[in-house]
């Protein structure tokens, strides 16, 4: 046999190994390794890698969480309770004032301090702290997380080319459709990552129905046909397990005292405190309540972002704070299932959400729930929410006390009718979109129409 012909073989069997591994499911973690947090898009990422090992195991598949660094995505592992065990040793979480961590933020920005660490391991040949992700045809890569500003599409384009599969869990589009919502630079910053994303996906994996009706809007507005042969956009739905109580010793002893004040339960809001969120109507709807209700308590629980200084120092210096009124900014997760046990009603005054995360843990737990009406809430509540209008002061002080008053909550679906969707459920829907357009026919048509 020629050397020509030797090399072509053994290409070709390097080529037929690497089309019959077994397929890989490989999840962005990025940005959630980065934030101490774990609300949010960072909570969905953890729990989609949790269940999703069981859940890609129905179709053949290994579940591989990866992050990127140093113009790789490296290999992560699983513990043995399903957390993500990051390969790159941070320091911890900083507990300073809000206004501290911005100002470090400003300072000395993630991108910089990314690009000095890289130069540093190149300089001194430092080896990655974890193994590189070699993309194979099997393969697909999940953009699962919130990592907006990292630039890795080169490393995205280089999986592509080998065949290996690129999708993306859309959550929403809030930062291109209500800029005002967001920090200046953030619109710009997401509408690139979107381009980029939304041109070399080869499946969108939406939060709801109603983010799957804007993906596929995006993506025809881009020249794509997000219903060509296999639908290029899924939407499946979150999940919300409903755990036991909270044990002992795991609650700190001010939520403690304050749900224990008084008989009377208090409403609780859950949320990062920003504009998007809206909690800044809460005080003013308060005023109204505690003129014909005034025992009505209120438990705000959020960490405090962009713009949610002034609300919180109106929260402290208020003469109720402490008694019918208190904020926290950390609760663990603990905690809030022991609140969410404890509170009269939910109250959720987004102006804009994807979902609506605690509207449906929440009603999971059996609690009543003031939502503002927008589309994604209408789907992921139903009939078993109140509805308002986002700045309906009056509006939804007046469905308090009539509630309190009347004590009919009107709803028109009863309460603990609600069917209550968990991780696993939701992560096995997922992956049934992973694995929906796997034909490689199908696969290769659609990218060569796109």
């Amino acid at each position: 046999m020629s050397t020509r012909r030797a090399l072509e073989s053994c290409g070709d069997s390097r080529a037929a190994g690497q089309q019959n591994h077994a397929p890989r499911v490989l999840i962005d973690c990025t940005q959630t390794l980065a934030t101490p947090r774990h609300a949010g898009i960072p909570r969905v990422v953890r729990n989609i890698t949790r269940h999703g090992v069981a859940a890609a195991a129905q179709h053949g598949a290994t579940v591989v969480p990866v992050r990127f660094e140093d113009d790789h995505f490296i290999t992560l592992s699983l513990s043995s309770s399903g957390d993500i065990v990051d390969v790159v040793k941070r320091p911890p979480a900083s507990n300073a004032h809000p206004v501290l961590r911005r100002l470090h933020k400003l300072l000395v920005p993630r991108t910089i301090v990314r690009a000095i660490r890289t130069q540093w391991r190149r300089l001194l040949r430092i080896p990655l702290p974890g193994a590189p992700i070699e993309f194979q045809p099997n393969d697909t890569l999940l953009l699962a997380d919130s990592s907006w500003a990292t630039r890795y599409w080169h490393v995205v384009d280089r999986a592509r080319e080998v065949g290996t599969r690129v999708g993306v869990v859309q959550y929403d589009f809030i930062p291109h459709t209500h800029p005002e919502l967001v920090p200046k630079r953030l619109p710009a910053t997401y509408r690139s990552w979107m381009q980029n994303t939304l041109t070399r996906a080869d499946f969108v994996a939406a939060i709801s129905e109603s983010v799957a009706v804007e993906a596929r809007e995006e993506l025809r507005r881009m020249g794509r046909h997000p219903d060509r042969a296999a639908p290029l956009v899924q939407a499946f739905r979150l999940g919300a397990d409903v755990k036991p109580p909270a044990k002992a010793g795991t609650v700190r002893r001010e939520l403690l005292d304050f749900l224990a004040a008084s008989p009377v339960q208090p409403y609780l809001t859950v949320g990062t405190i920003e504009p998007r969120k809206n909690q800044t109507i809460l005080p003013a709807v308060f005023e109204e309540v505690w003129r014909q209700v005034p025992d009505a308590r209120l438990l705000v629980a959020g960490f405090v972002g962009w713009k949610g200084d002034e609300l919180i120092r109106r929260l402290h210096s208020h003469p109720r704070y402490g008694t019918h009124l208190m904020h926290f900014g950390d609760l663990s997760d603990a905690e809030l299932l022991h609140a969410y046990g404890r509170a009269r009603a939910l109250i959720f005054p987004s102006r804009a959400e994807g979902y609506g995360l605690p509207i449906v843990e929440s009603l999971s737990h059996g609690m009543r729930v003031f939502a503002s009406d927008i589309p994604a809430h209408r789907e992921v509540g139903g009939p078993w929410c109140v509805y308002f209008a986002p700045g309906d002061v009056a509006g939804l002080a007046g469905q308090i006390v009539r509630w309190e008053r009347d004590g009919v909550f009107p709803a028109a679906q009863p309460k603990g009718a609600f069917a209550s969707p968990t991780w696993q459920q939701a992560t096995e829907q997922l992956m049934r979109i992973v694995f929906s357009g796997t034909s490689v026919d199908a696969l290769h048509g659609e990218r060569a129409a796109a």
